[in-house]
């Protein structure tokens, strides 16, 4: 058995369960919240609190571990968490696929998740991330593999299952999907070693992103999450707005679950221009994304940054509950002040 949420960072148990994190499995396994039996916390006022229990469901009372997760600090400080585990697969296959247009690819993700097909992983890296990935990961025969062709925008899939032939039938439909829809080069590969390396690699695209602006310390994140009908739409269009303003700007994500990033490296020294250009990116992807019907955040939480985002996308009435429950379980507003509302 194994805790499935993969969150591809140096993250704790208990920061994964404040933010809401989820990651590269969360399309089959779902995100930390329903990963999640129960807690132990520590109110504003001392109070120890256990929250939930370690039943797969419970109707008693309000659900106080999905409060606390994605609460940022801001309810109470988690000490202890009691996870799901998932049964550890029999057969693994990991497959690359390119296509010529990042719209092909975001639709290609639509279809298999629409066909029911149980992938487990399905990453989705643009132009500018295959480079980064390919740059930063040179070292793995299977990586540069994986990039060398054009540096196009590349789907990254796992399957798993019972069976090999479970998992070749999984493959098969996948496949052809992607030919339908432009893919090309569809390879697989089932070696546990090239896997791993191949995950990576992923998990490290953050630090390679960096890397294409030398010197680059830090960077403006994006993370939204919009309905799957939406994905292939709003992540080209992001994708046009770095070419269009000039500015190094991977886009990348979880596109099986229709959460993606976009990393804006910053140097120290830019110039005032190139920073508005890259926060305007950053609030152009989350009001598209309100528009359509998704989130400000998919997994890296509001913090302060996104607090001007919460009212457009629920309204004034939730963001007044959200103040309220904050008020009632922090009074003296210590827990982590000025994150997620502003009292």
């Amino acid at each position: 058995m194994q805790f499935m949420v993969d969150p591809g960072a140096d993250a704790s148990i208990g920061g994964m369960v404040a933010c809401g994190a989820s990651g590269t499995t969360a399309v089959k396994y779902g995100t930390m919240r329903e990963n999640i039996l129960g807690l132990e916390c520590v109110l504003a006022d001392g109070t120890i609190a256990n929250c939930g229990t370690k039943a797969l469901k419970s109707s008693a009372g309000y659900d106080l571990t999905g409060l606390m997760t994605g609460s940022e600090g801001t309810l109470g400080i988690i000490t202890k968490v009691t996870v799901k585990l998932h049964p550890i697969p029999e057969h693994v296959t990991a497959a690359v696929c390119t296509f010529d247009s990042l719209h092909q690819a975001a639709d290609a993700v639509a279809t298999i998740k629409m066909s029911s097909i149980p992938v487990e992983r399905c990453e989705l890296l643009d132009e500018s991330s295959v480079a980064a990935f390919r740059k930063y990961a040179a070292s793995s025969e299977h990586r540069e593999e994986a990039a060398a062709d054009g540096d196009k925008p590349t789907l990254f899939l796992e399957f798993t299952g019972s069976s090999e032939a479970a998992v070749r039938e999984q493959v098969a439909l996948a496949e052809s999907i992607c030919d339908d829809l432009g893919g090309s080069n569809f390879k697989f590969n089932t070696d546990e070693e090239e896997r791993k390396a191949l995950w990576s690699a992923r998990h490290k695209l953050y630090y390679a992103s960096l890397a294409l602006r030398p010197g680059a310390t830090g960077a403006v994140l994006t993370d939204a999450c919009v309905p799957l009908s939406k994905f292939a739409d709003i992540i080209t269009a992001t994708a046009e707005d770095v070419k269009e303003m000039g500015v190094v700007g991977p886009c990348f994500g979880h596109a099986g679950d229709g959460n993606f990033h976009c990393i804006l490296p910053l140097v120290e020294g830019d110039s005032d221009e190139y920073v508005a250009k890259l926060h305007q990116i950053n609030d152009n992807l989350i009001r598209r994304t309100i528009e359509a019907g998704g989130t400000c955040t998919g997994e890296h939480g509001v913090g302060y940054g996104k607090i001007k985002y919460l009212q457009e996308q629920y309204g004034a009435g939730a963001v007044t509950m959200m103040a309220m429950i904050k008020k009632g379980l922090d009074p003296n507003n210590i827990m982590n002040p000025g994150k997620i509302v502003i009292l």
